[in-house]
């Protein structure tokens, strides 16, 4: 797991923490509407000399005893508060369950529902948090763009659960290859990408690429089936490649299709190009 995803985390984790405290906040408000409404009740009832003129109606009326009537009243409390705490859980789990639902609708946001990475959104969210990050400690970061090659014909010819085998353990063996607080995400289909902070010499992204070439390219098992699929890498750096998230994403992309492109025409024979030497 990426160091970004356990900041992530360590983020949601205060935020579930603070929802909670919210929830229990919530919980206590509750109650105040019937404690203000007993206390008004109770000024009411002292103003107008209620306990006053029931002690005289208790002396008038003989058939009236005060233990009966203290029990009536007592019971009638117990049966309200009995209703009230009734109440009260039906609105910890009401909101509890469109706090589950909310950070359900969170997490689905910024993820693959197929691999568990994230997704593109998510992506350019690290790309700029990185830059953010690199602008402030004078550092570097990149970009790496992965488009698998041969994926089309095994989706073809298999069908769309084992491409989708396949894309799960393209996923896993990418988050592994990748250095620590990477930020490993697929960007829809057959493409992947990978965020790298500080990054001193942009020749690290170039070894790091050819290791994802070497990883994925390892045969998949997939039940009795046996698989292979490529890759083709896009490299851009920050600065020097673009100074936005936008700009990364193009430069990578645009080395990605050049590498691609001096592969097929022979040229190329690890499939890989970083954006500023491929243009």
């Amino acid at each position: 797991m990426s160091a970004s995803d356990q900041r992530r985390q360590q983020q949601t984790g205060e935020a579930t923490g603070t929802r909670s405290a919210g929830a229990d906040w919530r919980r206590m408000a509750a109650f105040a509407p019937w404690l203000i409404l007993s206390v008004a009740l109770f000024a009411v009832a002292t103003r107008l000399e209620l306990f006053e003129r029931l002690y005289e109606a208790t002396r008038t009326y003989e058939e009236w005893q005060l233990d009966e009537l203290l029990s009536l009243l007592l019971s009638a409390g117990i049966v309200a508060l009995v209703m009230l705490a009734f109440r009260t859980r039906q609105l910890s789990r009401e909101i509890a369950r469109r706090e589950a639902a909310e950070r359900l609708a969170h997490d689905s946001a910024r993820h693959d529902p197929l691999t568990g990475l994230a997704n593109s959104r998510r992506f350019r969210e690290e790309i700029k948090s990185t830059i953010g990050n690199a602008e402030k400690f004078s550092s570097g970061c990149g970009v790496i763009y992965i488009d698998l090659d041969g994926f089309k014909p095994v989706n073809d010819t298999h069908g769309h659960a084992v491409g989708d085998g396949v894309l799960v353990e393209v996923a896993r063996r990418i988050t592994q290859a990748a250095p620590k607080g990477a930020t490993v995400a697929r960007l829809g289909g057959d493409e992947f990408g990978v965020v790298v902070s500080g990054v001193g010499n942009p020749e690290a992204l170039l070894f790091l690429s050819q290791r994802l070439q070497r990883d994925i390219a390892k045969p998949i098992e997939i039940g009795l089936l046996q698989l292979t699929v490529g890759a083709t890498v896009g490299i851009a750096v920050f600065p020097d490649d673009g100074s936005d998230a936008e700009a990364l994403i193009a430069s990578a992309d645009r080395a990605m299709y050049i590498a691609k492109r001096a592969r097929s025409d022979g040229f190329g024979r690890d499939g890989a190009a970083r954006a500023s030497v491929a243009s």
